[in-house]
């Protein structure tokens, strides 16, 4: 498939990827129901990181369960259901695309799982009594309907969390790629500026009602996305040649590329975990601030954030965002050791975050262009979904680890566990590096498959 190009006709420029031609119009068109998608499941993922945590803090969880429900257990489920999802996906045909139909499908048993999820506390205590009669804790079975909801509701966003961003790659222009995944980073800003600073502190008395609403909207609006982005068409997928197994495994693994590729992801995607978890929970219970300072601070950061982005963009396509993606690795290091010595109170909580929420700007506006400028275009879901594979791996066992490192260590040291990783991703990263640089870099660089074996490899 062509990763696209520009074109004139008639007088009037148009913009391609793969058998889809836009306008200025067109693409404008595009740009918008796509950011607007993106809204709103950003808005929605944010609810299980956010607020997940502090739901079953609430009814007194281990640390160690608080990982596994919402790391260790959805990064097993991704290990098992994105290869097969992505690569399927890869060889659908349909007249809705190949990606849309996985995204319509499953969308509407997110928003029920997650709306179940809400309601946990009142189902759990009704189960209790009718179903337990008393004889086990509202707690108990509280937590165990959030374990259910939660896993059937990571199930069916699986197909989402991936699908969705493969869909990237086939109808934005790759010349417009960086642009359009700041413009991206801005609008999930916007969202997480409004979770931040509107929802959240509300999760103690309105919890149900937040993942009520939160769901509904995400099902509208990208239920209308999916009905009005269109695909172009794919050429026929190649049969399968041999064993689809073996075949798939050959494809993504033999070389060693990949592999050190592959391992850096894996390793920033498991740096971030604690962060994830347990950073509210650190202003909360170590610092004193309460849910609504939290919020104000996420808010501001998401506000430094948005303005971050819109130069970010132009800077990924000019410099590259495999160079882009390196220095905000270094970056980071360097911000969350300063982190772990300086944060005290509110005031230096407040500055740290603000120097993270910058970091992390720089990875967040190269990472997805750094996939579609690295991995082969025609079978990138199988490539994306070796790398999640990998990714699952390490966070089968980093979220419930990091929750072992807090629960033995204490909050403190969520900045020691992005610094550790981040620096193994690093070491990855530069290796990856190396093999672009050899193999043209920039201007020459073509993706390596096992038919065109490297002779650098």
């Amino acid at each position: 498939m062509s990763s696209g190009g520009t074109i004139v006709e008639n007088g009037r420029t148009y913009y391609t990827v793969g058998t889809l031609k836009y306008s200025l119009f067109g693409l404008v068109n595009l740009f918008i129901w796509m950011l607007w998608g993106d809204f709103c499941f950003t808005l929605m993922e944010m609810l299980i990181p956010s607020l997940l945590p502090l739901f079953l803090n609430n009814h007194d969880a281990p640390n160690w369960l608080i990982g596994l429900v919402v790391g260790s257990i959805p990064a097993a489920l991704n290990f098992v259901i994105n290869p097969i999802v992505s690569t399927r996906s890869d060889r659908t045909r349909t007249r809705w695309g190949r990606r849309i139909p996985y995204l319509l499908f499953a969308s509407p048993f997110v928003t029920l799982f997650l709306i179940l999820l809400g309601w946990s506390d009142a189902i759990g205590t009704f189960l209790q009594r009718t179903v337990f009669g008393g004889n086990v804790s509202a707690a108990a079975v509280t937590i165990g309907c959030i374990i259910v909801f939660a896993v059937g509701f990571q199930c069916f966003n699986m197909f989402v969390a991936s699908i969705f961003y493969y869909i990237f790659a086939d109808v934005v222009p790759k010349q417009f790629m960086g642009r359009f995944m700041a413009l991206f980073r801005m609008v999930g800003t916007v969202a997480g500026f409004i979770f931040n600073g509107y929802i959240i502190k509300h999760a103690d008395l309105h919890m149900p009602w937040i993942f009520t609403v939160v769901a509904l909207i995400y099902l509208t609006a990208f239920g209308l996305m999916c009905l009005l982005v269109k695909e172009g068409q794919y050429p026929p997928p190649e049969p399968p040649k041999g064993n689809p197994v073996k075949t798939y495994f050959r494809e993504c693994f033999s070389l060693s590329f990949y592999r050190w590729f592959f391992l850096a992801m894996a390793c920033n995607d498991a740096s971030t975990v604690c962060r994830t978890m347990f950073n509210l929970l650190f202003s909360k219970n170590e610092l004193g601030l309460s849910l609504e300072q939290y919020g104000n601070i996420m808010s501001v950061n998401a506000v430094i954030s948005f303005f971050l982005l819109i130069p970010m963009g132009f800077l990924v396509d000019w410099l590259h965002p495999l160079r882009t993606y390196i220095a905000g690795a270094m970056l980071v290091i360097a911000a969350n050791l300063f982190g772990f010595f300086f944060v005290q109170d509110y005031i230096t909580f407040f500055i740290v975050a603000i120097l993270i929420a910058i970091v992390y700007v720089i990875q967040n506006a190269s990472k997805l262009p750094m996939f579609v400028s690295l991995l082969p275009a025609a079978s990138y879901g199988q490539f994306s979904s070796a790398n999640a594979m990998v990714v699952s791996v390490f966070l089968i066992f980093a979220n419930f680890g990091g929750g072992v490192f807090i629960d033995f260590l204490g909050y403190r040291y969520i900045f020691i566990w992005d610094l550790l990783f981040t620096t193994l991703g690093l070491i990855a990263l530069l290796k990856v590096y190396r093999y672009w640089s050899r193999s043209g870099g920039r201007r020459g660089y073509v993706a390596p498959t096992v038919q065109n074996r490297p002779a650098v490899d």
